[in-house]
């Protein structure tokens, strides 16, 4: 076989061309998630649940300077914890298999 030389720097500009567009695609597709840090999402959880139990925090202290402490309010924000709690307990319970069934 004989190449001459347009042909192979038409392959070569190709194949450099075709590789920098998947490399692009790609980061460009990791990067759409904040939370991916690995694979399995273990990190993100984490994360979330802990930027959730912080904006609770917040919101709680807000509610606090706004009504004062009276014990209605207690209950209240007793209850949006145990919410929040289970709430993250199935996160991380069903993230397993939301995971797996929809990455179909």
């Amino acid at each position: 076989m004989n190449w001459n030389i347009k042909a192979l720097k038409r392959v070569m500009w190709s194949t450099l061309l075709g590789s920098s567009l998947v490399i692009g695609l790609a980061t460009t597709a990791t990067a759409q998630n904040p939370y991916w840090s690995d694979r399995y999402g273990r990190d993100s959880l984490k994360r979330h649940q802990k930027e959730e139990k912080r904006d609770l925090k917040l919101h709680q202290r807000l509610e606090r300077e706004e009504f004062g402490n009276s014990a209605e309010l207690r209950r209240h924000q007793k209850e949006e914890q145990r919410d929040l709690k289970r709430h993250q307990k199935r996160e991380k319970r069903g993230s397993d298999w939301r995971d797996r069934w929809s990455r179909r």
